[in-house]
């Protein structure tokens, strides 16, 4: 697969394509999909040159970043009063009981947590020296469908573009002008940690391809062990090309001993048992919040068969990235052409 080429057209989610009866849905214009992105726009007369636009080029993208998504940011984006939708605000969330605010204790709702992921995601391609190299991959499916169609992932780029908006600046500022270049992408298919890392190299690859040479995951910083002991080490990726960025939530003594007690028991110990996620308690979870087993194989098109066979569930030996030398593979073009 070629890599992918300029859009000034903002795509629909994976989930929505899912609930078409009457084949794919045209995604709509960026302007039409976004219209606080035109809003201080004037008619421009600009004529579009009878060309092809140059493919993106990644050649330089080494570093994936994955913020990993734990709630949904629901205002409509194509609405006129999005601008108006303050990403502060909790009622402006889906979120989970355990991550509401509580008046009668004084803990601030989660959503703030969920920003300052966003934004530390954001930093990464806006500020320091390495930034050129970097690819910024919000991931989360469409894990509320009884709520929303809406994924995680275009959610929280949807709170990045409010962000941008609250901040002053206008049209989406940085956020938008990412996305459009290609250095924000949306992985729209996961429902745990794992496949939040495993499906955001499987993107990355897709859309560049070659693998990362290094990963950062933005996430909270009390699973950090499930990253870096389970996650990594399940799908054999080398221990010192993997780090983990954590932003807790704001705990008092007793929520932080109830949040790592639950983290070690909810969290890290089914994957500790079950380190691919396959086995009836978390394959329970995933169907749970809208996996389905055939998604696997629509994400393994085109890529190596050890890979295919990792995102089915199999314990695969060697893998593209666990060669000693690390070298970028063959792309996907020529893998597909053969």
């Amino acid at each position: 697969m070629a890599p992918a080429t300029p859009s000034r057209r903002l795509p629909k989610s994976n989930f929505h394509r899912t609930l078409a009866s009457d084949g794919p849905v045209s995604a709509a214009p960026l302007d039409e999909a976004a219209p606080h992105r035109g809003a201080e726009r004037q008619a421009s007369n600009f004529t579009h040159p009878e060309h092809s636009v140059p493919p993106r080029s990644y050649h330089e993208a080494e570093t994936l970043v994955i913020v990993c998504c734990h709630a949904i940011f629901h205002p409509d984006a194509s609405s006129p009063t999005f601008p108006l939708s303050s990403p502060f605000d909790e009622s402006n969330w889906h979120l989970a009981s355990f991550q509401r605010s509580d008046p009668e204790t004084g803990k601030p709702g989660e959503h703030e947590t969920f920003l300052g992921h966003i934004s530390a995601g954001m930093d990464t391609l806006t500020s320091g020296a390495e930034t050129g190299g970097n690819l910024l991959v919000f991931s989360g499916g469409a894990t509320k469908a009884a709520l929303t169609p809406l994924s995680e992932a275009r959610s929280y780029y949807n709170a990045a573009l409010a962000l941008a908006i609250y901040s002053g600046q206008h049209g989406g500022g940085d956020a938008a002008e990412l996305f459009d270049q290609g250095r924000i992408l949306l992985e729209e298919r996961a429902t745990d940690s794992f496949q939040n890392l495993l499906f955001s190299i499987v993107l990355f690859r897709q859309i560049t391809g070659h693998y990362p040479k290094d990963i950062r995951i933005i996430t909270h910083a009390f699973k950090s062990k499930r990253f870096l002991d389970l996650h990594g080490p399940a799908i054999s990726w080398p221990s010192d090309k993997i780090r983990v960025q954590g932003i807790d939530p704001i705990m008092s003594e007793a929520e932080y001993h109830d949040t790592v007690s639950g983290e070690e028991r909810f969290g890290y110990k089914p994957f500790e048992e079950d380190c691919l996620g396959t086995g009836e308690l978390l394959s329970r979870k995933r169907s749970q919040r809208g996996w389905k087993a055939e998604t696997a194989r629509e994400l393994g098109a085109n890529l190596e068969e050890s890979v295919q066979q990792l995102l089915q569930g199999k314990h695969v030996k060697e893998l593209p990235w666990s060669e000693a030398r690390f070298e970028k593979p063959e792309r996907l073009d020529s893998l597909s052409a053969r």
